[in-house]
């Protein structure tokens, strides 16, 4: 891709960028520094002041907490999605997971159906829309089976000559090979920041420009830096410690590989924040920390437990799958301060569009609307969306199938398979312990009728459809099996050992699939939540 690409939106309203309110060299920077698998409570800032659950008294996260300090935290942040490749799409294009049309990783329906994303405007295209001298670069974790470079993306940190950077990238130098990344480079962390801050040096202050910084960590396997893994081994317990973390290398209990996982995870969640204070440096040091709004947050829920106060984790749709630490400074951001209002990462697109001054028009069917006025606010702001609520439709295979719809105070929750029901005022319990479902009857029909009118403008996924999809992708698995291990023993020429290895790793794969068939059958059985 050429730094000259423009999508066919962008290409229409670009001869009328000379007309905007503001010149190329007012406009300000965006920069969004995004985690994999970042519990709410998992660094050392406090998503809610009243609640000391909500940070972590184990994890050090100091660049964070200078980034929140002189900007503003939001307790009530969403991801798109409680797992990564929808959350991934939607926060590009400002929309839902299922209005996009890929609820879940590995969305079997949307994979039948060959769906394509290439044709939706982005982040990037809405700010070179609205100026092209914006320069847009995306570095690490991608959306899967989508190049960033076909949406936008100026610079994109190619791997194995591959834009489409999936997860398995934070693990391996390259796919092709297994080749394991290097001690010194621990889930890419270490590239991540060279290549972020060097793209900041080269242009910052010269023309505005828009970086997503995606990282591996802090998803499984864990990876670290020996001497942060160190550093964390001799601190003093956090809350959620145990007496096995502390033991040096070769008195772990048994079974144990000699450095504990917390210990892995504090070291790897540092080493992400570092990556985070080097950005800040660099901007400061190009004299551009007052145009420039970074956004720190998560792609889901954490993937580990507890999540503080939070109900469950990554992969459902409790709050501590859904919730996510959000942090935002940059001009006219109120600084120092924590935002009540609910938002979701599919607002960053109207943010981005309002905030660098766009007089260009935007999609006509987002979900998301612009933060600004929360940015400068607080709680006095409120956040205007074309649609009503927050709706996240999750209709899984291979988890709970469920939809749930954010409504002002009020979070109601429904069963795909049984149409069971909970109901939580998340605003006086966002701990979920109290559903009251049968207390307020009337207030959980107020929130389906809005939740059911967006399935249907929608044209949302049935469970029905999806738990067919996942049979016949299944199907086919085993027919492509077949037909490898029919060529196998025809190249084999009667060598028996040969065919014995070929008859093994068939029945192997067919066991796989039949187990794969049996869990998904049991999910369609189960109504409880």
């Amino acid at each position: 891709m050429t730094i000259n690409r423009l999508t066919a939106f962008a290409a229409s309203v670009l001869f009328l960028a000379a007309s905007t309110t503001l010149m190329a060299a007012d406009r300000p920077n965006f920069i969004i520094y995004y985690i994999d698998d970042l519990g709410w409570a998992d660094t050392s800032v406090r998503m809610m002041d009243s609640d000391p659950e909500s940070a972590s008294d184990f994890h050090q996260t100091p660049a964070l907490e200078k980034l929140a300090a002189r900007g503003m935290k939001f307790s009530n942040g969403y991801a798109p999605a409680p797992t990564c490749t929808p959350s991934r799409k939607s926060i590009q294009f400002g929309k839902t997971p299922g209005r996009l049309g890929y609820t879940f990783v590995h969305d079997v329906l949307a994979l039948k159906k060959g769906l394509k994303w290439q044709d939706e405007v982005s982040m990037a295209d809405v700010l070179k829309a609205a100026d092209e001298n914006y320069i847009t670069a995306h570095f690490g974790k991608g959306m899967s089976n989508e190049q960033m470079n076909t949406i936008g993306y100026d610079v994109t940190d190619e791997i194995d000559g591959n834009a489409d950077n999936g997860n398995f990238h934070g693990e391996y130098i390259s796919l092709k090979d297994r080749t394991p990344l290097p001690a010194d480079n621990p889930k890419r962390m270490a590239s991540l920041q060279k290549s972020s801050v060097d793209f900041i040096n080269e242009h910052a202050g010269e023309r505005p420009f828009f970086m997503m910084v995606s990282h591996y960590a802090v998803h499984v396997p864990h990876a670290a830096r020996p001497d942060l893994i160190e550093k964390y081994r001799n601190l003093p317990r956090g809350k959620y410690c145990k007496d096995d973390d502390y033991l040096p290398e070769g008195e772990l209990p048994k079974g144990k590989k000699g450095i504990h996982w917390r210990l892995e995870y504090a070291a790897m969640l540092e080493e992400v924040d570092m990556g985070l204070g080097a950005i800040m440096d660099a901007v400061e040091k190009a004299g551009q920390t007052e145009n420039t709004y970074i956004i720190f947050t998560s792609d889901n829920g954490g993937g580990l437990t507890p999540n503080g106060a939070l109900s469950g984790g990554k992969a459902n749709l409790y709050e501590g799958g859904l919730r996510v630490p959000f942090v935002v400074a940059g001009p006219g951001v109120k600084a120092g301060t924590q935002c009540d209002v609910p938002i979701n990462q599919w607002d960053l697109l109207p943010t981005l569009h309002d905030c660098a001054g766009s007089e260009q028009p935007l999609p006509d069917d987002l979900d998301g609307g612009s933060l600004r006025e929360v940015f400068a606010k607080g709680n006095d702001g409120s956040v205007s969306r074309p649609v009503e609520g927050l709706v996240y439709h999750y209709p899984c295979y291979f988890a709970a199938p469920l939809t749930v719809i954010r409504l002002g105070d009020w979070k109601l929750m429904e069963h795909h398979n049984s149409g069971e029901q909970k109901l939580f005022n998340v605003v006086e319990d966002y701990a979920e312990k109290n559903n009251l479902i049968y207390e307020n009857p009337k207030k959980a029909l107020e929130l389906q009728k809005v939740m059911t009118a967006y399935l249907e403008s929608i044209d949302a996924e049935k469970v029905e459809d999806v738990y067919q999809a996942r049979f016949e992708e299944l199907d086919m698995f085993e027919e492509r099996a077949r037909a490898v291990h029919a060529q196998t023993i025809e190249k084999t020429k009667g060598d028996e050992t040969a065919i014995a290895e070929a008859d093994e790793r068939l029945q192997k794969n067919l066991d796989r699939f039949e187990k794969n068939r049996i869990g998904c059958r049991q999910k369609m059985q189960e109504t409880k939540f």
